[in-house]
Formats: C-alpha cells, structure tokens, sequence
C-alpha cells in the first residue's frame, strides 16, 4: 500500500481526488491532507507520505517552495504538482526543484492515475536497487568470513524488507528466494557448498506462513549461513588463527556457555596467549565482548518476539534470569521488559517502585 497526501486549498478538489483514487485504485491510500503550505510541511514529516499531491497556488507558503523542502529531506519522495496556470516559469522552477509530474486543472480521473501509476513504477524501482545493496552486503559479509556483520546486515536487510512490504507475504518471499539464489551462487564458488534450504520452496504452505515473522525468518537463513560457515571454517587443516576466526567462533557459539579455555582450543593456543591478544585486537576482554554478543541477541529478541525473558536468559545461558536482568540493564540502561516495552511502543507497567522486575525476580 503506498502512502499519499494531499495538499490542495479547494476541498471540492480534495473530494474529487479521493473519489477518483477510491474508485479506481486498490493500492493507495490517502493519509493526509492540508490546505496550507506549513501545514502541509509539518504534516508530510509526520506522516511520511510516499506520493505527495501538491497545487501550486496555496496559502503561506506555494507549491514550489513546499517542493523543494520535500525534496531537501527526501529526494525520493514523488510529488506532483497541479497547476491551473500552464506557464513556463512555473513549469521551469519545478523542473530545477525535480517535480515528478505536472497536472492541469481540471484535472481528468485517468491522467491522475496514470501519473500516480508512473510514480509507484518509480517507487519500486528505487526499492529494488536498495534491496539489491543490502542483500550484497550480507553476502560479501559472507564472502569476508564475517559471521557478526552478516547477522547484522541481515537484520537490516530485513527491516527493509519488510517495513517496504508490510503484509505482502508473496512478494516478501519472492525477494528472499532471489537472495537464497544469490548466496547459492556465491557460496558454490566458495567452498563447492550448495544451499538446502526450505526457502527455496514456493509450495509449501508452513514455508510461506514463515515470512509472516522476520524474525523466524532471520533465524531460518542463519542457520543456512552457519553451515556455509562451517564448511568454511571448520576444517582444521585450513583454519587460520587470526582474531576474524575467533571472533566467528565466539559469534556463532555465544548462546552457549563457552570459555576461553574452549575458544583457545579452537584456535590451538593457550588461554592465556589468547586473552592477550584479544583484548590488544578488539580493544576489550573475552568475557566483556561475550556479554555484549549476547546482549545484542537478547535486544533483537526482546524486540521481535514474545519469548518470555526468563526463558530468553536461558537461551542465552544465563542460569539466573535476575543476573541476566542486571546484566541487561548494566549495558543498555533499561531493564528488559522496559526494553522490550520501549520497542513497541508501551509503557511498563510491571515494575514495582524499587525498579525490581517482578517477572523474573
């Protein structure tokens, strides 16, 4: 669904422009109108139109001007404009400011149309090529052996995604199928692996009720990408002893409760070696980095998920759920269900006035 606003001091035409866009469209709908220039400015930075429908002749501040504003902030926002004076020296200072498309009063039902049709066509263009960057920076995560800024690339990669489609599963999965294809490409030429994956199915049912939760669906490709890992990685005769590799070996086994001493095994140096040169590599300790790790996981479930926080600090390995509850606020200033209440958008509410959770206490 695409968002449009309207700005238009005639409220006959504003009328006219809905009855149009109701009858003869099922993918737009009007979020917003205003019938002055600031208005229309406080009003699109709210509401953050994807079309904006812009009469040149409005109070206080006109057209042009409302259009370069927009077009400062957002330069792929669309906006077009309606005029009822065809002349050059309006038509030339929109062309500078980049106006999308020109209407003349009285504006006809088809013309409308296809002038909003141009501007979605645009509109999905614009998406595609972004999701092709960030599905690319996942990958070459991939490619550079880096298993944590794969996982974050993917989360982002995600949000795009889905914030882009809301509830549009088929187009969801489609988008995730070509980016499957993509790392199967990649990583064949890697390490000779090849991708089995429920997501390259487009028949199954269960499979497409699993786009409805990003974050099932993050989990679902990160398990793919482990096993790309492990054919990349876990082979001892090929293993390197760098800090990218161990800090691979940490990212993908930090829910389990590891230890130096393990970390040292994989990497084939004592613990004490190890601690050294991690702490002068990245700056901070082995436990420290360990508990940011996990701190990162828990924030991305706290967010994504409705996994009581008791069993999300056992996930985690923490056998304590209040120890975990510390550990959380110590890091991020807020304890988890304040966490996870910020994120949506809530108010906490069960909290006694010591700041004590009562959920895990």
């Amino acid at each position: 669904m695409y968002k449009l606003f309207i700005v238009e001091d005639e409220h006959l035409e504003i009328e006219a422009i809905k009855l149009i866009i109701d009858q003869y469209s099922d993918n737009i709908e009007v979020v917003g109108e205003a019938s002055s220039g600031l208005v229309a400015i406080e009003e699109i930075r709210r509401l953050n139109p994807d079309i904006v429908l812009l009469d040149i002749n409005i109070p206080e501040i006109n057209g042009i001007d409302v259009l370069k504003m927009v077009k400062k902030e957002d330069h792929e926002k669309k906006v077009i404009l309606i005029t009822a004076f065809n002349e050059f020296d309006f038509a030339h200072q929109a062309i500078k400011a980049r106006v999308d498309d020109f209407l003349l009063k009285p504006i006809r039902p088809q013309q409308l149309m296809d002038s909003i049709n141009q501007c979605i066509a645009s509109l999905k263009n614009n998406a595609k090529e972004r999701f092709d960057e960030k599905m690319n920076e996942v990958i070459f995560a991939v490619i550079q052996k880096k298993y944590s800024d794969a996982r974050n690339a993917l989360i982002n990669y995600l949000d795009m995604i889905y914030d882009y489609y809301t509830f549009d599963i088929m187009s969801i999965q489609s988008e995730i199928r070509h980016f499957m294809e993509e790392l199967n490409i990649v990583t064949k030429d890697m390490c000779g692996y090849e991708l089995t994956s429920p997501l390259f199915s487009s028949n199954n049912m269960q499979v497409v009720n699993g786009f409805k939760n990003r974050y099932d669906l993050k989990v679902e490709i990160m398990k793919t990408i482990d096993k790309v890992f492990d054919k990349m990685l876990d082979n001892k005769e090929t293993r390197k002893n760098n800090i990218e590799d161990i800090l691979n070996y940490i990212d993908r086994n930090c829910y389990k409760d590891i230890s130096l001493d393990q970390v040292g095994e994989y990497a084939n140096m004592s613990s004490y070696y190890l601690s050294k040169i991690f702490k002068k590599e990245t700056g901070v300790n082995f436990v420290t980095y360990l508990t940011e790790r996990k701190i990162e996981i828990a924030k991305d479930m706290l967010a994504n998920t409705d996994v009581p926080i008791i069993n999300i600090a056992l996930d985690l390995s923490y056998h304590e759920p209040n120890y975990f509850s510390k550990v959380f606020k110590k890091s991020t200033g807020m304890t988890p269900t304040e966490y996870r209440k910020e994120k949506r958008g809530e108010v906490p509410e069960d909290e006694d006035s010591s700041g004590k959770q009562r959920e895990v206490s």
